[in-house]
Parts: structure tokens; sequence; C-alpha cells
């Protein structure tokens, strides 16, 4: 008895022993993590991504008549995937975005675009509505792609360095095991909110015709901002990044554009909207890193005439190498 008990206890030691050796690696600080990401995001040579944005306005009527029968909704979805090939300084990317108004007594209007665009070097290939548009950057290629300019990946690891952030435990993205993190808002996400208002009702009230103005007392209440980055446990390189933003404003006419001076005049009383509540999603998935592979456009981009910006039209020529 006594025998078989000791085979009992070596074999729980052996298997503890076994456990302890196969545990994790210790878990990273988020300021080692800051570290690793950026290193690991410089040496990349190429990647792809999958992006999805989700956008809802609703537009209420002013006093008495802001029900939600009288509101006007309007959606805006948009999904990209990319390939980007930062060694060969070459990338391709697809997407579409849909926008739909739903308004009281009208049928709902849904618009859906679609668009292919390649960047090769210094020139861009864009198809969009079935035709193909070839714009030739007078920049080099070397001086476009240099510093990681196209590394997506890399700016956001910047962006991740100089942000507060706090672990918010692990999670497995496409097989990946990654570290979750949150990162916590301060003076620069308000400053985005504020910029991300008021351009929202610069273009509700047409500027420059009008200029509106937006009470950041109200964004500050009614506002929400969430952004976290997923960052993998074995290769450190940002595998994900997701952002939730939304808040509430009641944007106010204080201006508009004297046609006779082209100044921007300000009204003796201001003209009050109604209230707009916005609710804003995107997530980046990004994965196939330093995977080999050659982007090629198809023949019907490479045959498109070349647009230069210096001289603002098409023309005939022969494609710069």
């Amino acid at each position: 008895m006594k025998r078989v008990l000791l085979v009992i206890l070596i074999l729980a030691a052996l298997a503890i022993s076994g456990c302890t050796e196969n545990q994790d690696t210790p878990e990273k600080s988020v300021e080692d993590l800051k570290a690793l990401s950026l290193s690991a995001a410089e040496n990349l040579t190429s990647y792809s991504l999958k992006s999805t944005i989700s956008n809802i306005r609703t537009l209420n009527d002013r006093g008495e008549n802001a029900t939600a029968e009288n509101a006007t909704i309007i959606k805006e979805s948009a999904e990209t995937t990319a390939t980007v090939n930062l060694a060969g300084k070459q990338a391709h990317a697809r997407g579409s975005t849909t926008i739909e108004v739903e308004h009281r007594g009208s049928e709902r209007n849904t618009t859906t675009n679609e668009a292919d665009l390649y960047q090769m070097g210094n020139s861009t290939y864009i198809r969009d509505n079935g035709n193909w548009t070839h714009l030739q950057d007078p920049m080099t290629a070397e001086e476009i792609w240099k510093d990681g300019r196209n590394n997506q990946i890399k700016a956001m690891a910047e962006t991740f360095n100089i942000s507060q952030a706090e672990l918010a435990g692990s999670e497995n993205i496409n097989g990946t095991d990654a570290y979750k993190l949150r990162i916590i808002n301060g003076a620069a996400e308000s400053d985005a909110l504020y910029e991300t208002a008021f351009s929202m009702a610069a273009n509700l009230v047409s500027y420059p015709m009008f200029m509106p103005s937006v009470n950041r007392t109200e964004l500050n209440e009614t506002g929400r901002m969430e952004k976290t980055i997923w960052i993998s446990k074995n290769t450190y390189i940002p595998v994900k990044y997701e952002s939730k933003t939304s808040f509430k404003m009641t944007p106010i006419i204080v201006a508009g554009l004297d046609m006779n001076t082209s100044q921007m005049t300000m009204f003796n009383e201001s003209i009050e909207l109604g209230t707009v509540e916005v609710s804003m999603e995107s997530s980046d998935m990004y994965y196939d890193f330093d995977k080999p592979g050659t982007i090629a456009p198809p023949t019907e981009a490479l045959e498109a005439v070349i647009v230069r910006p210096v001289s603002i039209r098409p023309e005939d020529s022969q494609q710069a190498e």
C-alpha cells in the first residue's frame, strides 16, 4: 500500500513539474508591450487587413416634433480588405461603402459604391464604377514608401506608444493568443471627439455657407469612447484594433457667408438645430504577416491613361517605370 502511495506521489510530482516547465512566460507590462509592438511593426515586410466601419446618425427635429417617428436616420457602413507588400512597395485594397437614409414619409434610400485600388511604387490605379484611372505621383516611390509611411500597423503601434493603456486580460484572435489592452481616454481623445462632432455639424449645415458651433459640455456629458488593441503574445505584432464612439450634440448656426464680401458674418441670434445622436464603430483585423507574394494590377489598369497631379489632366503617354 505504501509502495502504491509512493508511486502516486512521484507521478503527481512529475505532473506538477511538467506543468511548471510548460507554463507561459511571465506576463508583459504595458510599457514592455509598447516597445515590443513598435519594434515588431517596424520590421514587417508585408501584412493583410480587414477593416469594417459602421456609423449611425439620428437627426431629430426641434421641440415638440423631436419624436422617433420624425427622426431622420443615416446609416453608413464600409468594408475593406487589403494586402500590403512593404518590401516591394506594393498594395492592393478592395472595398465597398453603403449609405442608407430613412426619413418619415419616404422610402428608404440605399446607395452602394465599390472601389478597387492598387498602389505600385509611385503609381496608383483606381477602379470606380468600372473605369480605371492611373494616378502618377510626382514624388518617387522611395519618398512615398520611406519610413514606413504605408505601414498601418506601425502607425497604430506609434499611437499606442504615446497613449495611456491598461491590460484587460487575454483573448484568442483568429487562432492567435493575444494581450488585450484598453486605451485610457485623455485630452487627446477629448479633442478628437470635439473635432469629429464639429466636422459632422459643419457637413450638416453646408459649411462654409454657414458656421456651426458645438457645445463641449454636452459632448463631455454624453460622449463615450472605447479603444482596444490586441497584441500577439508570440510576435508582439498588433493583430486587432477596435474603436467605439457615441455622443449627442445640439448644433447651432452662429454665422453665415456674406456673398458680397466673401467673409463670414456673425448672426445677431444663433439658430438652434435638433439634437443629433451619433454612434460609430470600427474594427481592424491584421494577419498574414511577412507572407511572401507579389501584387499585380490587371491589364485594364495598366493600360489606363496617366493622370499627373502637376498637369491636372489625362494624357496619353508611356508609363514611367
